[in-house]
């Protein structure tokens, strides 16, 4: 295979230390050496409060790369706190409020260093397509790779990256694979943290374990991939569905019919021709690759995408576009995205950002009630963050905030609830909490879900129909 980045210079065999760690002591960190060679392939496990967000965001700080923490060359940290910040970034130097249009921002070839010199590394990731758009207007995912690639065009010695997997379709998991494998080779050391053991790639020949803030084990991959697992998660798992309690009585109302439904941006047709009807407690599980439309189509469901007012569509048994209220409509959804994750920017608690959940705001801007509150904390409780309610909702790190925005969705448990790769940044134990938790919501008919996802380990049997954009 050729070389992904054409102009890189070989950097060779040299075993010499990209990075190095001695005897770090931190808040939540404790580490007595860990040690990253030249050309060296290693991952990370840990689960959510492993230590491992920590970890990544000490070394994105450059001004704490001192003294105990030594890199050489010229490393990139590719993580959800960065992505976030630029996406923040952006949201400033958005300019629609002058102009006579939408401003789509700073489009992602300013990113790359050499659009033409890196065409084959561009091709590799599909993403050549996406040049033109904006930063803003990229998903989770495509704002992974466009990280990943800019990050190869600027000649990184040490790439490092937070849950590479994370938000990306089958296909893009083996062509990052693809292409990681062949770094070390042409003198890249790698670093990938993940936090689920499925996730841990076979071409990382190192491997560390992250526990309570410590790295417990560390070593050849052969030696230390026996070892997970027996440390045991940090807490509880999250989401105990022997506390659910039903709220009202279902029926069998017709909750979602989109006819011949269709999506574009610009003068680009999205999909077509797409028909789902969604009585009370018919699942519905929708899959495809990145960039095929499925969060399109969750937000013209919920309101949140300017096509939804375009299409055939009917909400709750009124016509999209006849005059009904959002807020009303919102009142009987809950939802959880990227998209809403990476809006919910403003300042605020934990536990504000679970009672926001009541008034479907990014905030707090009316009265809530004690009994609200009361609920809002024992949602924080199912999610074993009792003790984050006052930490700043901007603080946590993206799992747990995660956790907070599920939290936020299911506390009014609504009629339909709208969950767009919500376990996002979850680590397996929350994860499959979570997804139990789903399945007895719905075999309690409380809420009729409708579900995004890539992972193959999402697919439940509670799900009553398949919506597949790959085939169509």
């Amino acid at each position: 295979m050729a070389e992904l980045s054409d102009n890189h210079q070989q950097l060779g065999n040299d075993k010499a230390a990209v990075l190095r760690i001695d005897n770090y002591s931190g808040d939540d960190l404790l580490i007595e050496n860990f040690t990253i060679g030249k050309s060296e392939a290693w991952c990370l496990y840990g689960d959510n409060d492993s230590g491992l967000s920590s970890l990544v965001e000490l070394l994105a700080d450059e001004t704490a790369l001192a003294g105990e923490i030594a890199i050489t060359g010229r490393p990139a940290v590719i993580s959800f706190a960065g992505q976030q910040e630029l996406f923040e970034e952006e949201i400033r130097k958005d300019e629609s409020d002058y102009l006579d249009r939408v401003d789509p921002g700073t489009p992602a070839r300013s990113f790359i260093g050499d659009v033409e010199a890196h065409g084959r590394l561009i091709d590799s990731f599909a993403f050549r397509h996406c040049l033109e758009k904006g930063y803003r207007q990229l998903s989770s995912g495509e704002s992974r790779k466009l990280l990943i690639i800019a990050s190869l065009s600027h000649h990184t010695d040490l790439l490092i990256i937070e849950n590479p997997y994370d938000g990306l379709d089958e296909a893009s998991c083996r062509e990052l694979d693809r292409i990681l494998k062949t770094l070390p080779a042409q003198g890249y050391a790698v670093l990938v943290t993940v936090n689920n053991p499925g996730d841990i790639p076979s071409w990382c020949n190192h491997l560390g374990v992250m526990h309570l803030g410590k790295m417990v084990h560390q070593g050849q991959r052969s030696e230390v991939l026996p070892r997970i697992g027996k440390d045991g998660p940090t807490r509880t798992a999250a989401f105990k569905a022997d506390t659910l309690h039903a709220v009202r009585e279902p029926d069998d109302a017709e909750l979602v019919h989109l006819r011949d439904g269709f999506a574009r941006y610009g003068d680009t047709l999205i999909f077509s021709d797409l028909h789902l009807r969604m009585a009370e407690g018919q699942h519905t599980l929708i899959t495809g690759p990145n960039g095929c439309g499925k969060s399109t189509l969750l937000q013209i469901i919920t309101g949140d995408n300017q096509n939804c007012y375009a299409n055939s569509l009917d909400i709750f048994g009124r016509k999209r576009g006849s005059g009904e209220s959002i807020w009303e409509l919102k009142k009987q959804m809950g939802i959880v995205s990227p998209d809403l994750h990476r809006n919910y920017y403003i300042p605020g608690s934990a536990l504000q950002v679970v009672l926001s959940g009541y008034f479907d705001s990014i905030g707090i801007y009316t009265h809530f009630s004690s009994k609200q509150k009361d609920e809002a904390l024992r949602w924080l409780a199912m999610i074993g963050m009792s003790d984050r309610a006052q930490r700043s909702f901007r603080s946590l790190s993206f799992a747990h905030q995660r956790l907070c925005l599920i939290a936020r969705a299911l506390i009014k448990m609504p009629r339909l609830l709208v969950l767009d790769e919500p376990t996002q940044g979850l680590d397996h134990h929350n994860r499959t909490a979570l997804l139990d938790f789903l399945e007895t919501v719905c075999e309690n008919r409380i809420s009729t879900l409708i579900y995004a996802s890539h992972r193959r380990d999402e697919f439940r049997s509670f799900f009553r129909q398949h919506i597949d954009f790959s085939k169509r």
